[in-house]
């Protein structure tokens, strides 16, 4: 049996859970029914389904027959890559696209020959134009054009401007136009303070976050049922309760479940009982170890003066375990909310943000005190110190080994 679930960034699951608003959101701004969302900025954490969604988005665009102009951030050029995928386009729609023309016949007048013209072959024709002559082709057929932009945060600011422009021209110009793009939420943030982000200042923001433990036990209830084994109630609550309803997770854990059952037909509690640890382990290695890897110590020293508490941390005691006025600590407060590290509690108070970033935390710690240890030197700190809806793109799934 091929496990169904699909763990990897990026990867659309068979079951999408808790997007469905959004999804049903997207389809009527495809209809003109909320045209405020025909330009849309997606956000969140590492791992939370930004690409799974914006892929949805584009999978529904594409049963819709609009034209889709997918760019990517990795292009040497935005510009040259919009026109490229614009051309591609125009070539299929435009019926002028390619000409031919008699260009002489023979003296017997029984031979002849023709010219066949690319019309869009080397062509200098302005960005523009070319957009505008697609949107207006795609409208004459009662569709429109999408554009889409992945992790959004790591594109050239000078090219973003320019492509922007374009997009807000060619939308201001013509009705049946739809911009999204995706980022983390930190990037997208301190893109948007770029003085000239305004177009993407003025964008539907969809923040995703995680769903209820209820949605992700049936997400992954719903994932094991399209197969030939089932899933017992307690073991799917369990499996949502180890992800905490981020997605990464959800699949994570599901996958580690499917492996763990082996050949029996039912997955049972017991079998997702011992995938936690292994849960943890991977998203400590794939999400945190990445965002902790480049912490300045400052902020590392915050997270973890934190630690002492089981609960949300009263800032004016993590400004007393760090030895540092309460005014100070601030800053890197800030700045970790920033990096999607911590978040606010309530007033006064804060919280780490993501599912097993304390257990990150620990191990980071315990391996620099077992690095000290091994090394002859004492450099342990005193303080104080200074719902649910199945996938449009199934993605690739992954054969089980025992």
């Amino acid at each position: 049996m091929v496990n169904p679930f699909t763990p990897g960034f990026g990867r659309s699951p068979a079951i999408l859970a808790g997007r469905s608003a959004a999804l049903s959101d997207f389809d009527a701004a495809l209809r003109g029914e909320l045209p405020e969302q025909r330009a849309m900025l997606i956000s969140g954490a590492r791992g939370i389904g930004k690409t799974v969604l914006l892929s949805e988005f584009e999978a529904k665009a594409r049963d819709a027959a609009w034209s889709l102009l997918p760019l990517h951030t990795g292009s040497s050029s935005l510009s040259d890559e919009l026109r490229a995928t614009a051309v591609a386009r125009l070539r299929e729609l435009d019926p002028d696209a390619v000409a031919s023309h008699l260009t002489g016949a023979g003296a017997s007048g029984f031979s002849a020959s023709r010219s066949v013209t690319d019309r869009y072959a080397g062509q200098d024709e302005p960005l523009g134009d070319l957009l505008d002559r697609l949107a207006a082709l795609a409208a004459r057929d009662g569709h429109g054009v999408m554009i889409a932009l992945d992790e959004v945060q790591s594109v050239d600011r000078a090219q973003l401007h320019e492509v922007s422009q374009h997009i807000q021209d060619l939308m201001r110009r013509h009705g049946q136009v739809v911009f999204v793009a995706a980022g983390i939420r930190s990037g997208v943030s301190k893109l948007l303070d770029h003085e000239k982000t305004t177009f993407l200042r003025r964008a539907h923001r969809l923040e995703l976050g995680p769903v209820d433990i209820g949605t992700a036990a049936e997400a992954i209830r719903m994932t094991v049922a399209d197969t030939e084994r089932s899933i017992t109630p307690e073991a799917a609550v369990r499996a949502g309760e180890i992800s905490q309803g981020y997605p990464y997770l959800i699949q994570l854990a599901g996958s580690k479940a499917w492996r763990a059952a082996g050949d029996a037909p039912t997955i049972e509690l017991e079998d997702v009982q011992g995938t936690r640890d292994a849960v943890v382990a991977e998203m400590i290695r794939n999400v945190h170890g990445p965002a902790l890897r480049d912490l300045s110590p400052r902020k590392r020293d915050y997270l973890e003066a934190m630690l002492e508490d089981e609960g949300p941390s009263n800032v004016g005691d993590i400004a007393r375990r760090l030895g540092v006025d309460p005014r100070y600590q601030s800053t890197y407060r800030e700045r970790l909310i920033e990096d999607d590290l911590i978040e606010p509690a309530s007033r006064g108070y804060v919280r780490l943000s993501l599912p097993y970033l304390r257990e990150a935390l620990e191990e980071r710690r315990l391996g620099r005190a077992a690095t000290d240890l091994d090394s002859g030197l004492d450099r342990t700190r005193t303080r104080p110190v200074t719902d649910i809806a199945p996938s449009r793109a199934r993605g690739q799934e992954t054969r089980r080994s025992r």
